[in-house]
Order: structure tokens, then C-alpha cells, then sequence
């Protein structure tokens, strides 16, 4: 069984939160638009530090909008009210789907790998 393990996370990556060696397997969240590049905004290493830092992502969104009674707005503040709970149910789903589409740019969340942070020769996250 260690033998298949092994082969796993070298070829696929650890899982989010398992470590390997220098990495550790994490969500990605970002924005893309159609043609553009995905801009990676966060990677965090769990589900309760995607859901900080996805909040504080959307209340940023919401703070730099001049308008306030868009459509978009009400979908962004709807979101925040139910955001534990669609942020499960998104991971628990297929994350090739946009977590939520505003204004023609997709807010993404995926999983991945980044490379772990060391600070005095030990491992930290």
C-alpha cells in the first residue's frame, strides 16, 4: 500500500492539508476571464483558512464597488451569508466549475501544490 501511496503523490500531488517532502497540497482560488490568464489570488493549505480568506476576498470586492444595488452586489452578499456552506458543498463537488461568476470573471477554487514555508529549519503552516 505505501508503494501506491508514494506513486500517488508524485505523479497527482498530495492532498489538501498532506504533506510531501517540500509541499504540501492546498486550494487555489483566483479570477479568470475568458481569454485572459488566471490571476491566483490565495493557497491556502484548509477549508477554514479558504473560507477567511475567500470572505475577506469578496468584502474587499464589496468595499472598492461605487455602486451599490447591482446585481452583482446581491450576489456577492448572498454568497458571504451561505459562504460555509457553499464552499463545502464546491469542494465537495467538481472544482472545474466557477465558484461564482461575476461580470463576465470567474472567482475559481481549486486544489494544488505550493511549495512549504520554513522558518529556522523547520516546516511552519
Amino acid at each position: 500500500m505505501w508503494l501506491s501511496d508514494l506513486l500517488r503523490k508524485i505523479t497527482k500531488g498530495p492532498n489538501v492539508g498532506e504533506t510531501f517532502r517540500d509541499y504540501i497540497g492546498c486550494y487555489v482560488y483566483g479570477t479568470e476571464n475568458g481569454s485572459a490568464r488566471a490571476e491566483y489570488v490565495g493557497v491556502p493549505a484548509t477549508l477554514e483558512q479558504l473560507e477567511v480568506e475567500v470572505r475577506r476576498y469578496l468584502e474587499d470586492f464589496l468595499s472598492t464597488q461605487k455602486v451599490t444595488d447591482s446585481e452583482h452586489i446581491a450576489t456577492v452578499k448572498a454568497l458571504l451569508a451561505q459562504l460555509p456552506e457553499r464552499l463545502a458543498a464546491h469542494v465537495a463537488s467538481d472544482m472545474k466549475q466557477p465558484f461564482v461568476t461575476l461580470s463576465e470573471v470567474d472567482l475559481f477554487i481549486r486544489t494544488g501544490v505550493r511549495e512549504r514555508r520554513k522558518e529556522n529549519g523547520r516546516f511552519v503552516e
